[in-house]
């Protein structure tokens, strides 16, 4: 039985609310997934996928036609590509129409590296409670013209956010995703390293570990809260809306905060750890 192929463009964030399809798709064609991506690490470890890989044939020669009828049925289902841009219903939820799937969750459900989560594990229990930071993204790799802005979506106020988190939980790790170019290192943000000297949670494929071990998380629309909004991990925290809208990217199950600011993510840091202990209380 010949499988499906899948085929995924887009960002970090949105190769993980893909995630939420693979078992649906799974049990409607009782066949395992072949997926081609950008970031196609993302699918390595669920059991459902049977090969992942990078996608890399937008140039097509004589003889493709021969490796894609090895496929029996071939997606490009893009949300980003129909009327779901008018935002009147979240991503995943466009995608499961498209897809003639139904969905009781939208929040992402990927799987993690277990081998890596075993070097790991010593390390994170040493560490003890830490919250999970994200002030800047919008790059999958870093890029040479990244804009700061990141088009609305970047907190710009997270050394103010970080000093009054120390404050409010001083027993607390305060570890931050993003890349190097995104920002300078923050005062208090905490950093580790391994025995040998080595710094550690220097990836994304270490932040999906540490999403399921964090206390809660903070962030912006970007990757980190789609990785702590697993639903395996089943973890809370608030998310930073500037450009961008909750009803179309986010989860209820976290607290969402709109700027009501257009176009930018301003909102006061003092709001921000107000709700944080709140959830702490939780």
């Amino acid at each position: 039985m010949k499988p499906n192929l899948y085929n995924l463009e887009g960002g970090v964030g949105k190769h993980l609310q893909f995630s939420t399809l693979i078992e649906p798709l799974y049990k409607k064609y009782q066949k395992k997934l072949i997926i081609y991506s950008g970031f196609p690490e993302i699918f390595n470890y669920n059991k459902h996928v049977a090969d992942s890989r990078l996608f890399a044939h937008n140039t097509f020669i004589d003889n493709s036609y021969q490796w894609f009828q090895k496929f029996d049925k071939i997606f490009y289902h893009d949300p980003y590509k129909s009327d779901w841009l008018k935002g009147n219903k979240h991503v995943v939820q466009q995608w499961s129409e498209m897809y003639e799937v139904e969905i009781k969750d939208v929040r992402p459900n990927f799987s993690i590296n277990k081998e890596r989560e075993k070097k790991l594990f010593d390390v994170i229990k040493n560490i003890g409670n830490f919250i999970l930071l994200q002030f800047t993204g919008g790059q999958g790799v870093i890029q040479s013209d990244y804009n700061k802005d990141n088009f609305g979506r970047n907190f710009k106020q997270g050394q103010d956010l970080i000093y009054l988190l120390q404050d409010a939980f001083p027993q607390h790790g305060l570890i931050v995703f993003g890349h190097d170019n995104e920002q300078q290192e923050y005062v208090g943000e905490t950093k580790y390293k391994d025995n040998t000297g080595a710094s550690l949670f220097c990836n994304r494929e270490d932040f999906l570990i540490l999403s399921k071990y964090c206390k809660f998380f903070i962030g912006i629309d970007s990757s980190l809260q789609h990785m702590c909004s697993n639903q395996k991990f089943n973890k809370k925290g608030i998310v930073l809306w500037g450009s961008t809208m909750p009803n179309m990217f986010g989860y209820d199950t976290n607290v969402n905060l709109i700027s009501e600011y257009p176009g930018c993510t301003e909102i006061e840091p003092k709001k921000i750890v107000e709700e944080a202990l709140n959830l702490e209380i939780k």
